[in-house]
């Protein structure tokens, strides 16, 4: 007579299992939520382990630590271990699984967490959670299975369940990239908007004068800016300032140098203490490595003549269309905010009939090509010559078409603004 087999315990408890990790594929798939995927996934590895607790740690490799949250009270409180402390940071940083019949017998057990709550860890599972590659992106520490000690099949099954963790763990990670990237492109995009307000909306009408302004930045908070100012006495204040570093970060130094020169500019005859008291006002709200270069100016449209503070800035020019020739006018004074009490010197200067004052920051100089080379300022100068002549609007315009061609479609490495003002009689 042919015998009948019966299945045995062991392969029953391997279908089973097998049927525990496909269901545990399906509900780790349940949720984007890296806080609410973490417990979820404790929750299926100490049920499926017959365990009492246990605790999720995943790798910072940057900082080579090993992280988890927890609750206390109430509320998710993130703790942190260097790698190779404890049983857990001792896994991740060998690989090695750790399984303990008594934990408290082994020198690389922390006692102070049972000390502290009252529970008492006895046995203890602890295993590196590996990704498809198997590559280690955390540690399980499975704590007190209700019967016995964890066995090599508990083991099996927690690498195997490893690997489906890894890969949610990893998808959820991806998801709060993406809607992280989202949250900051809108906050720069509001930013952005932000100080595009700050730049005028529109130029002041100069009679015998004509103006002209570009501003490119090369994110969408750019740390750029220029401003035209009509003051009370028919005078015109006017200025181009280039803040260190990009971003938010610089968006919230122009927005305080817009409004301290707002401000400070009503009754603002002497140039050289308005920049003191920009210098101040810079020094006091910014850490130590940020800085403004700025140059400012005071146009008298009836004689044409400017008071001007340049601190640290590009040296502006001066071109003369009768005698064909460029005049830079130099620094008179440190960068706004990089040391407390700088002193400033206010010069003058004048703008013959035809004459342009051309401002601008190191974007336009230090545009590149393909090859790394800057544009500089040879070529800018001999842009500049090219276009005299023209209003401010075509001699700013044939400038800016002149980097533009010698950058050839090359990505913006830095803010790109210049400011033309033309005295036409």
């Amino acid at each position: 007579m042919p015998s009948h087999k019966t299945p045995s315990p062991g392969k029953s408890g391997e279908i089973k299992r097998l049927e525990a990790l496909i269901n545990a594929s399906k509900i780790l798939n349940s949720t984007l939520d890296l806080d609410k995927l973490l417990a979820l996934i404790l929750d299926l590895a100490t049920n499926n382990l017959k365990a009492a607790r246990g605790t999720i740690y995943l790798l910072d490799v940057e900082r080579k630590e090993l992280w988890s949250k927890v609750l206390k009270g109430k509320n998710l409180v993130e703790i942190r271990l260097p790698l190779g402390t404890g049983i857990s940071g001792h896994v991740a940083k060998t690989g090695k699984t750790v399984n303990l019949k008594d934990a408290w017998k082994d020198k690389r057990f922390f006692s102070g967490f049972d000390l502290r709550t009252g529970f008492q860890t006895k046995t203890m599972l602890c295993m590196p959670m590996r990704d498809r590659k198997g590559k280690i992106i955390g540690v399980f520490q499975i704590m007190n299975k209700h019967s016995g000690v964890f066995t090599k099949e508990d083991e099996k099954f927690l690498e195997a369940f490893s690997v489906h963790a890894a890969l949610a763990i990893e998808t959820a990670r991806l998801h709060q990239g993406i809607v992280e990237k989202e949250r900051i492109e809108k906050e720069l995009e509001i930013a952005g908007h932000i100080q595009r307000r700050l730049l005028p909306k529109e130029f002041p009408l100069l009679s015998g004068y004509e103006v002209d302004a570009v501003a490119r930045p090369t994110k969408l908070v750019g740390g750029d800016y220029y401003d035209f100012i009509p003051l009370a006495d028919g005078k015109c204040f006017v200025m181009i300032a280039d803040v260190s570093g990009k971003g938010v970060p610089a968006a919230l130094l122009v927005s305080t140098l817009h409004a301290s020169l707002h401000a400070y500019i009503d009754g603002a005859t002497d140039l050289a203490h308005l920049a003191g008291r920009l210098n101040m006002v810079v020094h006091g709200n910014t850490e130590a490595e940020r800085y403004i270069t700025l140059f400012m100016a005071i146009l008298d449209p009836q004689k044409g003549t400017f008071a001007y503070v340049n601190a640290g800035h590009c040296f502006p020019f001066v071109v003369r269309s009768q005698q064909v020739s460029i005049t830079p006018l130099p620094s008179t004074g440190l960068p706004l905010g990089m040391f407390e009490g700088v002193q400033f010197e206010q010069g003058t200067h004048k703008l013959e009939p035809a004459d342009y004052l051309v401002l601008y920051t190191d974007g336009v100089t230090e545009a590149m090509d393909k090859s790394f080379e800057e544009y500089g300022e040879s070529r800018f100068q001999q842009a500049m010559v090219g276009h005299i002549g023209q209003s401010a609007g075509g001699f700013l315009g044939g400038v800016v078409a002149d980097v533009e061609k010698f950058v050839a479609g090359e990505p913006q490495s830095d803010d790109i603004t210049m400011l033309v003002l033309k005295r036409v009689s």
